[in-house]
């Protein structure tokens, strides 16, 4: 299958009704699956470039916020390339409409992609870590595009904290709904350090942001950002 290649940032009437189809299925699957504890949504704000960034412990995570943020922001995700030779889920996120980045080296395309959608005032929904945590769900080292996006957007970042996703398997082995709480943090201008060069000021960006992060996490769940 090949990406869909598109401009995110301007889709067309038709590729706009295939996103709400895909939205529609996201919002019946998690009303299904999940019971939702939410808090700070009231913090998002009503326009202007955000890049809405998460800790990664579950593959449904980016779903489960997709869904969320689908009636209040027009908001792409970022995900591994691999996704798209899965036939089913990788149509999907193709209709939707998703940025695929290769993983193995710094990926320019992705990244400009990524810049003119928050360029058209839209956002994006990422995971700096670039990989999920399986083992004790904690934070990890994040990578320096989070803040190479939020250096050349200007655009607010904003936390969003997710738990109790790697239990849905079991809930629904057990017929009935997983708990999974989502807390959205205060978004930020991030501050850029004078003098610096632009991967350490993109290093610097990046960990500040994941301190904010952890902050709205579990203290178990805060890794190498726990201080």
């Amino acid at each position: 299958m090949r990406p869909n290649l598109f401009r995110l940032a301007h889709p067309t009437r038709g590729q706009r009704l295939k996103r709400r189809l895909v939205g529609w299925l996201l919002q019946l699957l998690v009303l299904l699956l999940v019971r939702l504890d939410v808090q700070g949504l009231e913090r998002i704000p009503d326009s202007g470039p955000v890049i809405f960034y998460f800790n990664h412990i579950h593959y449904s995570d980016p779903f489960i916020l997709a869904a969320l943020l689908q009636k209040r922001r027009f908001t792409v995700a970022m995900a591994k390339r691999e996704l798209i030779t899965s036939p089913i889920v990788g149509q999907l996120m193709n209709w939707y409409g998703v940025i695929f980045v290769e993983r193995k080296a710094t990926d320019m395309r992705a990244l400009r992609e990524g810049l003119e959608v928050l360029a058209a005032g839209h956002c994006l929904l990422i995971a700096p870590e670039g990989t999920r945590n399986q083992v004790d769900h904690s934070l990890q080292p994040a990578k320096r595009g989070i803040g190479f996006l939020a250096r050349h957007s200007r655009a607010l970042l904003q936390p969003v904290a997710i738990w109790g996703t790697p239990n849905l398997l079991k809930g629904v082995w057990k017929a009935r709904r997983t708990r999974v709480v989502v807390r959205f943090g205060q978004p930020f201008s991030p501050e850029t350090p004078a003098g610096a060069r632009p991967k350490a000021t993109d290093m610097a960006i990046a960990d500040n942001a994941m301190h904010r992060l952890a902050i709205l996490l579990p203290e178990e769940m805060r890794g190498v950002y726990r201080t």
